[in-house]
C-alpha cells in the first residue's frame, strides 16, 4: 500500500470527529480526494489557535518532506496540546492511534528518501522517541521530536492503555483497576554519530566533557519498502534480549546461602528472553515497535523450582544470614555496595518466612509477629537462621536491535538500552521539571532534600549494562564501555529561533530518560553495576523485589522527587524530613483518624499504608504513625494495595506549589532559621484549599484563593510507644503549629494561640 493511502485512511477516520473543522481553520482540508497535493500546498496557519502556539514557525504546509516538526498534520495529530475543536475530548477513538501517527511519520520521511551516497555518513540506531510540546523538546524553541538511545518502560498489573488525548500511555486508565503497564516506543533511524557543537540540542545540563563525547543524532526514520532509502528496497525487524537475575545475584554476588536443593543458575533465579523469562513482548506498530512489559495479577509474586533434594516443586527461598555477617537497614537485608557500584540488589525482603505445612510449605508474614519477637532489636530478623521466601518482579534491563535488510552490509548498527522498571507515581511530572525548579535557585536543593536529588537520567553519562548480549548476535556484547551518552535526550536542530517555548507544563506521560531518575544509592529506575574495570548502568542493583527498595526510597524523603512519592511523614523518618508533601488523602486515612471518626471514609494511601494523625490517649496528645520496621510494601503489593491513582494527576506545578508552601512554613515557624532538610518539625497534616474564603477557620478575612493548610508538631522526646496494632506507633506531642498558606504568604499559630504573620 502506498504511504499516502495510510495517511488518507487516518484522515478519513478522524475527519468526522472534529479534525476536519480543526485543520480547516488553517486552510487544510483533510477530506480532499488528492490528499497528497493538499498536504503539499502552502497554508496560512493560525498560530493563536489552542495547541498551535508552539508549532514550528518555519512550518507552512500540511506535510513538510523530511521534517516532522514543520508538518502541520503531524503536529496536530501528535501534540498532546491539540484537541478536536480545541478542547479535550473524552472518547478515546476521537484521537489518532499510534499506528496512524506511524503512518504519517513514514510519509513525511518517505517524501525525502535518504541518499546514502549523497547524504552524510550515518549508522543505524534504535531509539526511543516522542513528539513533544516546545517546552519539553530538546531545544525549547518549538514542538519537536525528542530521541534517546534509552527507553523506560514500566511494570504493572493490567494491559497497556493508550491515552489518545495525552498521546501517551497511562498507568491509571479510567474505569479499570490495577496499574497498567507503560510501554516504550522505539524505531530504527539513520543517525549521525558526532561530537556536538553548541547548536546541537541535548536536553539538560551538559557535562563538561560532552564536547569530547560522541552523541547519536537521528536524521531519518527507517521503514519497509522502496520509499525510505534512495535506490534500496529495505525491510526492518526488531529483536530484543532482556534479563532479570536479581535472585541469582543475591546468592552469587551477595554471599547469601540459598536453601538446599535449588539451582541459582536456572529460572526463576535468572529469567531472560532465552529461557522463557516472560519479561516483555515486542508489539510492532507500523515501522515502530513497543517494548511492552508482561503484566501479572500482582507486581510481585512467589515462585517455585523443582528441588533436587526433595524432588518436589517448592517455594524458592533462602537462608537469612545473621546481622553480624549481613547488615540490616530497618527490617530489610542490606547487601553493601563495592564503592559506588553493586553486584547484587541493595535490599532484600526477609519478612516472609517459609515454614512446613503438611507435605508442602506456607508463608508466614513476620509483619504480624508479636512485639517480643519483632520490635526489641528485631530479634527474629536480626538473628536470621530461618528460610525466607524469594519474590520475583518483572523489572529488568535489556537491548533492542534492528535487523535492516537492503542496506549495505557495512552499515554499522547500534542497539538501544531498554529499561523496564517500577511504576511512575507522577506521570505528569518528571525529574527534569523538578530539576529546573531546583536550579532556578540552587540553594533550594541545598535546603530541600536531605537525601537524594531530582537529577534526571538524561544527564547521566555512563555506559549501558556491559553484561548484556546483542539480541541478533549473542556472542557479542550489546554495548560499548566507551559509549557514555546512551541515556542522553537529543533532538533535531530547531528550524526556527524566533521564540523560546513557554513555561514547561507536562500534559503527557513520557518513556524517555528525562522522566526517569539518575543513580544515587542506587536509584528508583536504575542502579550502577561493575565488571571490576568500569562502572555502568544496570538494573540488578535495585531491591529484591523492587517494592522493598521503594519503601526505603519513599521513607527517605522521596530520594527521587518526581517518581518516588515522599513517605517520610508517614514513618516519621526524622533524619530525612518531608521534602515533597503528599496530602492526607494521598497518604491514607486510618480508621482512628479524627476525620474518619467524624464520618469520612477510611482509605489507604498510595502505598497501602495510613498517614499520621493526632489522637488523644488518657488526656495526652500523641501522633499515631506507621512503623517503618513493620511496614511491608511487598505484603501491600501482594494485596494489590499499591496504587498510582492517588498521585497520577499531580503535575509539576502542583508539586512545586506544595514544596514552596512547605519552605515558606518552615521559614516562618520558630526558630526562623530552620531549613526543610534539617527541620525537627514534623508535617503531620496537609490539605489543599481550593479557596480560603470558603473555609470557616481561616485566620484572616483577607486570605483568598488557593492554598494549603499544614499542621506541624514538635514531639516530646524520642520515646516511641506501641499503638493499638503492631504496625502503628505513638509519640507524645510537645506542641503543634497550624499554618495557612496562600499566594499572599503564611500565617501560623502555636497550639491555640494567636495567629502570626499576614495575608
Amino acid at each position: 500500500m502506498a504511504l499516502i493511502n495510510r495517511v488518507a485512511a487516518a484522515c478519513h477516520r478522524l475527519a468526522s470527529k472534529g479534525w476536519r473543522q480543526l485543520l480547516a481553520k488553517h486552510g487544510l482540508d483533510i477530506t480532499k480526494s488528492d490528499l497528497a497535493a493538499e498536504l503539499a500546498r502552502p497554508l496560512t496557519i493560525d498560530r493563536t489557535a489552542p495547541g498551535f502556539q508552539d508549532f514550528c514557525p518555519a512550518g507552512t504546509r500540511g506535510i513538510e518532506p523530511g521534517s516532522l516538526a514543520a508538518s502541520l498534520l503531524y503536529h496536530a495529530f501528535a501534540s498532546p496540546d491539540v484537541h478536536p475543536e480545541g478542547q479535550l475530548a473524552a472518547a478515546a477513538d476521537v484521537y489518532p492511534t499510534l499506528a496512524e501517527l506511524d503512518a504519517v511519520e513514514n510519509y513525511v520521511y518517505g517524501l525525502r528518501p535518504f541518499d546514502l551516497v549523497r547524504d552524510r555518513e550515518v549508522v543505524v540506531v534504535v531509539v526511543a522517541y516522542q513528539y513533544r510540546p516546545a517546552a519539553s523538546s530538546a531545544h525549547g524553541y518549538h514542538a519537536d521530536v525528542a530521541f534517546s538511545r534509552t527507553g523506560v518502560a514500566r511494570v504493572g498489573t493490567a494491559p497497556a492503555a493508550w491515552d489518545g488525548a495525552r498521546r501517551s500511555f497511562r498507568a491509571d486508565p479510567p474505569g479499570t483497576n490495577g496499574i497498567a503497564v507503560s510501554p516504550a516506543r522505539y524505531a530504527a533511524f539513520l543517525a549521525e554519530v558526532k561530537r556536538p557543537v553548541a547548536a546541537d540540542p541535548i536536553m539538560g545540563r551538559r557535562d563538561q566533557d560532552d564536547r569530547l563525547r560522541y552523541f547519536c543524532f537521528p536524521v531519518h526514520k527507517l521503514f519497509d519498502g522502496r520509499d525510505c532509502v534512495a535506490g534500496a528496497n529495505i525491510s526492518v525487524t526488531f529483536r530484543e534480549f532482556h534479563r532479570n537475575d536479581k535472585l541469582r545475584r543475591v546468592h552469587k554476588a551477595g554471599g547469601v546461602k540459598v536453601a538446599r536443593g535449588f539451582d541459582v543458575d536456572k529460572p526463576p533465579f535468572v529469567r531472560d528472553s532465552s529461557n522463557g523469562g516472560d519479561l516483555v513482548t515486542l508489539r510492532e506498530v507500523g515501522a515502530s515497535v513497543l517494548v511492552v512489559p508482561r503484566h501479572h495479577a500482582t507486581l510481585v509474586r512467589t515462585v517455585k523450582q523443582k528441588n533436587t533434594v526433595t524432588g518436589k516443586a517448592e517455594i524458592v527461598r533462602f537462608r537469612v544470614p545473621p546481622s553480624r555477617t549481613h547488615k540490616r537497614f530497618a527490617s530489610s537485608l542490606l547487601i553493601e555496595a563495592a564503592a559506588d557500584a553493586r553486584r547484587a540488589p541493595e535490599y532484600v525482603n526477609i519478612r516472609h518466612r517459609v515454614v512446613p505445612k503438611g507435605s508442602g510449605q506456607t508463608i508466614e508474614d513476620l509483619q504480624d509477629r508479636a512485639p517480643a519477637d519483632f520490635d526489641f532489636d528485631n530479634v527474629v530478623l536480626k538473628l536470621g537462621g530461618y528460610d525466607a521466601a524469594h519474590f520475583v518482579d518483572d523489572s529488568c534491563d535489556g537491548a533492542l536491535v534492528a535487523v535492516v535488510k537492503g542496506l549495505a552490509s557495512s552499515t554499522k548498527t547500534l542497539a538501544a538500552y531498554s529499561l523496564v522498571t517500577a511504576p511512575d507515581f507522577f506521570p505528569l511530572s518528571d525529574q527534569f521539571e523538578i530539576t529546573n525548579w531546583v536550579r532556578h535557585d540552587y540553594q533550594t536543593n541545598q535546603e530541600q532534600f536531605a537525601q537524594g536529588a531530582p537529577w534526571p537520567l538524561c544527564e547521566g553519562r555512563r555506559a549501558a549494562n556491559l553484561e548484556l548480549p546483542r539480541p541478533d548476535a549473542p556472542q557479542r556484547k550489546a554495548f560499548d564501555r566507551k559509549d557514555l551518552t546512551m541515556t542522553a535526550v537529543v533532538g533535531p536542530a530547531p528550524r526556527s529561533l524566533l521564540a523560546h517555548a513557554p513555561e514547561r507544563i507536562k500534559r503527557f506521560a513520557s518513556f524517555l530518560p528525562d522522566a526517569a531518575s539518575n543513580v544515587f544509592a542506587p536509584g528508583w529506575d536504575i542502579s550502577l553495576g561493575t565488571d571490576g574495570r568500569d562502572v555502568y548502568y544496570a538494573a540488578y542493583g535495585l531491591g529484591s523485589p523492587f517494592p522493598e527498595d521503594a519503601k526505603l526510597c519513599a521513607a527517605l524523603n522521596s530520594y527521587w522527587p518526581a517518581v518516588a512519592p515522599d513517605a517520610s511523614r508517614t514513618f516519621r523518618y526524622q533524619s530525612s524530613p518531608t521534602a515533597q508533601p503528599l496530602l492526607d488523602g494521598e497518604l491514607g486515612y486510618h480508621p482512628d483518624h479524627p476525620k474518619v471518626q467524624a464520618g469520612l471514609a477510611s482509605s489507604r494511601g498510595w502505598d497501602g499504608e495510613f498517614g499520621p494523625f493526632l489522637e488523644t490517649v488518657d488526656g495526652e496528645v500523641y501522633v499515631n504513625f506507621a512503623s517503618l520496621n513493620r511496614s511491608d510494601y511487598v505484603s501491600n503489593t501482594l494485596r494489590n494495595q499499591i496504587t498510582v491513582r492517588l498521585t497520577a494527576s499531580i503535575d509539576s506545578a502542583e508539586m512545586i506549589s506544595r514544596m514552596e508552601a512547605l519552605k515558606g512554613c518552615i521559614a516562618a515557624l520558630p526558630p526562623g532559621s530552620d531549613r526543610v532538610n534539617r527541620t525537627r518539625l514534623w508535617l503531620v497534616g496537609a490539605e489543599r484549599v481550593e479557596d480560603w474564603k470558603d473555609v470557616a477557620t481561616r485566620a484572616h478575612s483577607t486570605m483568598v484563593g488557593k492554598g494549603y493548610a499544614y499542621l506541624f508538631v514538635l514531639v516530646d522526646g524520642e520515646d516511641e510507644l506501641p499503638g493499638k496494632t503492631v504496625t502503628r506507633l505513638r509519640i507524645r506531642v510537645k506542641t503543634t503549629f497550624d499554618c495557612q498558606v496562600s499566594d499572599r504568604g503564611v500565617v501560623w499559630r502555636e497550639g491555640a494561640g494567636p495567629w502570626h504573620g499576614s495575608s
